[in-house]
């Protein structure tokens, strides 16, 4: 058997720009009134569940490949997404405000420990993104729903952005790392 381990932080933060794109584009649409706010709300949050258990298999793999770093964010990702899906079957946002307050401490780390500043921003947008998630699903009226959505929409977008940017960069090597 080989001992070359594949080092999987390239497919997470693509994994990371595809779940962004998603709920970037839900919460724009959600907002301009083409998906209703709660019904997109319950249907994102399912997509969640496998998302969290795959990323729960690369912070695996990247254990494997002796990225701590990696395997931290990826786990914690995981069970970030798994605490939303479950927070959500008994109508709680807590998951997500929760989530969204490790983000922060995570970037915050990230930060000091030298990590690239791209991935730092990434945590804060991400940190962004669940915390207005919350509030849309714990808003009391469509309105207030909405504009969170709006909210959420832009960060995750964002995220999306330098997510792909990051994966492209780290993939090819032919990008700076910033």
């Amino acid at each position: 058997m080989s001992e070359n381990r594949v080092d999987p932080t390239v497919a997470g933060l693509y994994l990371v720009g595809f779940v962004t794109l998603f709920f970037g584009l839900l919460g724009i649409l959600t907002f301009l009134g083409s998906a209703d706010a709660t019904f997109a709300g319950d249907a994102a949050v399912e997509l969640l569940f496998p998302v969290g258990a795959v990323m729960i298999v690369l912070a695996y793999m990247a254990g494997k490949a002796g990225n701590a770093f990696a395997t931290a964010l990826f786990a914690f990702i995981g069970v970030a997404f798994l605490a939303i899906n479950a927070g959500a079957f008994v109508g709680s946002s807590i998951g997500a405000y929760a989530a969204a307050i490790f983000f922060i401490i995570f970037a915050i780390v990230a930060f000091i420990i030298g990590a690239p500043k791209l991935l730092a921003i990434l945590l804060l947008l991400v940190a962004l993104f669940f915390l207005f998630f919350g509030f849309a699903g714990a808003a009391t009226s469509v309105d207030a729903a909405e504009v969170y959505a709006a909210a959420y929409g832009l960060f995750s977008f964002v995220a999306f952005i330098v997510a792909t940017y990051l994966a492209v960069a780290l993939g090819t090597q032919k990008m700076p790392v910033f």
